[in-house]
């Protein structure tokens, strides 16, 4: 009976012994979205081998096709570790279960214009946004697309902060121009009478053509956007959290090749110098812009799936 009993329980203990052992041994799920053309998996390659090394784990590149798709691969619970920009993970945040952020990209102190919005127009009777304030349903409105942060969630909260909270219902129309760069061509050729676009995208074009400073009507921009997080899911080990957010705080000193492969995905990383320790509360300072109270939640509501 003992003899019976023995093996029963090594045999029921080997079950967990190696349900332990594939669980740790299960391939990590790194994953981000494409931008343009870039899906951006070969700036992810040498940051894969680093977490590999450190967690003695297979890791997977995964790169969602747009920001929406990413989004709903979160909320499945199909990522593990995740490069997501601030739109997104302000639209995640709200119902978010299963992942925590942990780092984002530290702006050098002298960066000048590293990732803002610019309001623009070619129109020669808005001399100023107090022009749009006022009458809004005299315009086109262009932003670049759903997904965009400086294209799309901050100038709807700066409108919103005029006192435009809606406008689709306010302006005449509103359009998208489908990236930073056919945007502002579209407003070059009057397809619209405003836009916005990431500011890096303006002065661009400005530097490679300067008669486009006459042409171009620069009406707002705005503050440094925070960039968005890495976020890692809640169901990591405690230590397997901190190996993590070690890795990415010390990525600048212990790999910079990782680091620097990682700044050539995203544009808005160019004048970065390491990542930073943050939380859910870093992205407290999108509830209000130029000091006026915004829509942020009603905004959010729009991108939501």
């Amino acid at each position: 009976m003992k003899a019976k009993f023995s093996v029963i329980f090594l045999t029921i203990l080997i079950g967990f012994l190696f349900i332990g052992y594939k669980s740790n041994k299960t391939s990590i799920r790194l994953a981000t979205y494409t931008y343009s053309s870039n899906d951006r998996i070969e700036n992810l390659k040498p940051l894969s081998v680093a977490l590999e090394k450190n967690l003695n784990r297979k890791v997977e590149i995964i790169s969602y096709p747009d920001v929406e798709s990413f989004i709903a691969a979160i909320k499945a619970n199909e990522v593990d570790i995740a490069l997501i920009n601030t739109l997104g993970y302000l639209i995640l945040s709200a119902g978010n279960e299963h992942m925590i952020p942990i780092a984002n990209m530290n702006i050098k102190k002298d960066a000048v214009d590293n990732y803002k919005t610019v309001l623009l127009t070619n129109n020669d009777s808005i001399y100023d946004y107090s022009v749009i304030k006022n009458n809004p349903e005299n315009f086109v409105m262009m932003f670049v697309k759903g997904g965009s942060t400086s294209g799309n969630l901050i100038p709807r909260l700066f409108l919103s902060s005029i006192n435009i909270p809606s406008p689709e219902s306010q302006f005449k129309e509103v359009k998208y121009g489908g990236n930073h760069t056919s945007t502002f061509e579209k407003l070059e050729n009057g397809e619209t009478d405003l836009c916005a676009i990431g500011s890096n995208e303006y002065y661009k074009q400005i530097q490679a053509d300067s008669t486009l400073a006459n042409k171009i009507k620069l009406l707002w921009v705005s503050d440094e956007i925070p960039l968005g997080p890495v976020l890692i899911n809640n169901e990591f080990s405690l230590s397997e959290r901190e190996k993590i957010a070690n890795l990415f705080l010390n990525l600048h000193t212990e790999n910079s090749n990782a680091f620097e492969s990682i700044k050539l995905g995203w544009s808005e990383a160019a004048h970065t110098d390491k990542f930073q320790s943050i939380s859910d509360k870093y992205y407290d300072s999108f509830r209000e812009v130029n000091g006026n109270r915004t829509s942020l939640n009603e905004i959010l509501k729009r991108f939501e799936n």
